[in-house]
C-alpha cells in the first residue's frame, strides 16, 4: 500500500513539474541586434572553418549578413546565421546558411556545426 502512494504522489509530482515547463516548440529564433559583435563574428568564422576543414572547400570567411539565435534545449545557444564567404581569397563570393549550437565563453571543442548549406 504504502509503494502504490508513494507511486502516485511521484507520479503527480512528475506531471505537475512537466506541466509547468515550456514546450520544446515555444523556443524560437529571435533577430540578433548587431552581426559585427565578436562573438557573433566568431561564430561565423568557426561555421567557415569547420565545413571547409571537413568538405575541403577552400572558403575563406567575409562577414556575418544577418542571424538570428535561441536557447538550446539543454543549455547552450543555437546561432542560424547567413554568412558571405569567398571560394579562395579574391575569389567568387557566395552566402550560406549555418546553424551552429555552443556556449559563449566555452573552448572551441564543445561547440557544434550543425548544419551548412549555400544559398
Amino acid at each position: 500500500m504504502r509503494t502504490t502512494s508513494s507511486l502516485l504522489i511521484t507520479a503527480a509530482v512528475v506531471i505537475a513539474v512537466v506541466a509547468t515547463l515550456p514546450a520544446a516548440a515555444e523556443a524560437t529564433y529571435g533577430p540578433i541586434g548587431n552581426t559585427n559583435a565578436l562573438v557573433i563574428q566568431q561564430v561565423g568564422r568557426f561555421s567557415i572553418l569547420v565545413y571547409d576543414l571537413s568538405h575541403r572547400k577552400s572558403l575563406v570567411f567575409v562577414a556575418v549578413v544577418s542571424g538570428e539565435t535561441e536557447p538550446a534545449v539543454g543549455g547552450g545557444t543555437n546561432y542560424r546565421l547567413v554568412v558571405l564567404a569567398e571560394k579562395t581569397p579574391g575569389g567568387s563570393k557566395g552566402k550560406f546558411q549555418c546553424v551552429v549550437w555552443g556556449v559563449p565563453g566555452s573552448r572551441s571543442n564543445t561547440w557544434k556545426l550543425l548544419s551548412f548549406n549555400a544559398i
